[in-house]
């Protein structure tokens, strides 16, 4: 009988040692490198935790991206995703839809990079979810430009004429688990708005963006980075997490290359106190003007610095998914986190979060104040920051060392005892002057007796 009559037994060990051998090879092969490390990640179950903060992380109306791809729940707005690109095709009669596939076919490979997770797609599968998701995306922009806010911007279309659809949609787009490469969707607006083809004025992807979020944050606007200082954002969300920070930080987020360790979660709630302790200790609280992102928070000289922060119902669905990311991707900083915890700290009661409404630091569009303290006191779960080198460290020491002084303490005291309220310091004037009446009458007592015993003398 010919060799291909028989077949090899393997050892079970030996089989056992193939398959664990194949395995390693795979982790190999996935072994993300240092200067292209993965953006996109599935939140960890860790931070899902069910109820309202899994929800938080799970697009509602649209899936962008092949984590989502799937979902039953989204599967109406495929039909969309066709129209759009069927409108965007438009815009340059000279580009074919062929050269679009052509185009995301070659950036596969740096997309599916992108991802953390192995998206289990055939490469036909990926290329036209890249393509209808980021010609969805790009044309969704380009429409708010030509329609501006209302108007035609929504063409019409059903599923986003609705007062409450369009504003989801807008919170889809920022969910961590529901992202394409940023590049995917720039050169697909490149191909897009290649001019002479595409009229009117020419405008970078990023203001684009800028003008469609430009609402959505829990502040009166977003600033943009300059173009030209930007090597490259990741995503929308990164995006969007770039435009919050702070200018003064923003270059350290430029660097795409840093894969920096995740800072040791050593803030706890109680490392600084409240903000009702923190007054009681002479700390004054006063909104921050001229701020350009609500970040940007000081202390000096016992004076606490807050730019005001607006707490809408979307606010904890936002800051979770910029807390994600930065906890996913170290690169990203965690400007979000320390934020968190230092207002978890500040905010560990209602009449914290009313004291700082009062001054100005907090705006809840809530109505209760007591709802912006169960936001941080909830975020704080997912929430890391390190004292020893995050951005907000130098303010956290200085309320520390402000709350330890002595002679702050007994000042507070003394203010908060006799000077809280105008009785008591009526009260404290009426004593000084009867103290004051009094050692007046001792004076002249003891004048009046050293008289006498002068004219005996005499």
């Amino acid at each position: 009988m010919g060799s291909e009559g028989y077949f090899v037994m393997m050892d079970p060990e030996e089989e056992w040692m193939v398959s664990l051998r194949k395995k390693v090879e795979h982790a190999a092969f996935r072994k993300h490198r240092r200067d292209n490390p993965p953006t996109i990640f599935r939140v960890p179950a860790a931070m899902r935790r069910g109820g309202a903060a899994g929800a938080a992380y799970t697009p509602k109306v649209i899936s962008i991206g092949p984590y989502h791809r799937d979902d039953p729940a989204l599967k109406p707005m495929d039909e969309l995703k066709l129209l759009y690109l069927h409108k965007l095709l438009l815009r340059n009669p000279g580009v074919a839809l062929e050269d679009y596939v052509e185009l995301v076919r070659g950036l596969e490979a740096q997309a599916r990079a992108s991802y953390h997770d192995d998206v289990g797609m055939c490469s036909d599968r990926f290329v036209e979810t890249m393509l209808l998701d980021g010609c969805f995306v790009v044309e969704l922009f380009l429409m708010q430009l030509d329609g501006g806010e209302g108007g035609d911007a929504q063409y019409d279309d059903p599923n986003l004429s609705t007062v409450w659809t369009f504003p989801l949609v807008q919170y889809d787009l920022l969910m961590l688990e529901n992202q394409i490469p940023y590049v995917v969707l720039l050169h697909i607006y490149h191909l897009a708005t290649t001019p002479p083809s595409y009229r009117g004025d020419y405008y970078y992807l990023s203001q684009l963006a800028h003008a469609f979020f430009n609402n959505h944050l829990p502040r009166d606007r977003l600033v943009i980075p300059p173009e030209d200082v930007v090597p490259q954002y990741h995503h929308l969300l990164h995006f969007f997490h770039s435009c919050i920070m702070p200018e003064g930080y923003r270059h350290k987020l430029l660097d795409v290359s840093s894969t920096t360790n995740r800072p040791a979660p050593l803030y706890r709630r109680g490392s600084v106190p409240s903000a009702t302790r923190l007054k009681e200790a002479g700390i004054v609280f006063k909104a921050k003007e001229g701020a350009d992102s609500f970040l940007d928070v000081g202390f000096r000289d016992g004076v606490m610095e807050i730019p005001t922060l607006k707490v809408y119902d979307h606010t904890e669905c936002l800051f979770r998914n910029l807390i994600a990311f930065e906890q996913c991707f170290p690169g990203a900083g965690g400007y979000f986190g320390a934020y968190a915890m230092m207002m978890d700290c500040l905010i560990s009661a209602p009449e914290d979060a009313a004291l700082l409404h009062r001054y100005g630091c907090i705006a809840s569009g809530l109505g209760d104040p007591g709802c912006a303290a169960r936001l941080f006191n909830d975020l704080r779960k997912d929430a890391a920051a390190d004292r020893r080198s995050c951005y907000l460290s130098a303010a956290f020491e200085g309320m520390r060392r402000h709350c330890d002084s002595r002679w702050n303490r007994w000042r507070a005291k003394l203010m908060r005892d006799y000077f809280g309220n105008p009785w008591s310091v009526l009260s404290l004037a009426a004593a000084l002057v009867l103290i004051f009446l009094t050692v007046v009458q001792a004076l002249f007592s003891v004048l009046s007796i050293t008289n006498l015993l002068l004219k005996d003398i005499v």
